[in-house]
């Protein structure tokens, strides 16, 4: 998933509309601007909900927009 969008194309506004994306924590940490420690300190203490997937961390974009609607 790029964070770099052309909001004029149907695909971009399919993806932004879809709540089931996972992103990876990295992304999370460019979004934010958040030092990606403080984004795995989130994840590890259960703050910003996710699953672990083949020792990953993947989190959901409904989780991440109730995350940060929580947290405002």
């Amino acid at each position: 998933m790029s964070l770099f969008y052309s909001i004029d194309t149907d695909e971009v506004k399919d993806e932004l509309d879809d709540l089931r994306i996972v992103i990876r924590p990295a992304e999370v940490s460019e979004l934010l601007d958040l030092h990606p420690n403080t984004v795995y300190r989130l994840l590890q203490s259960g703050k910003l909900p996710a699953s672990k997937v083949g020792g990953a961390w993947r989190i959901c974009k409904s989780d991440l927009i109730r995350f940060v609607e929580r947290n405002m």
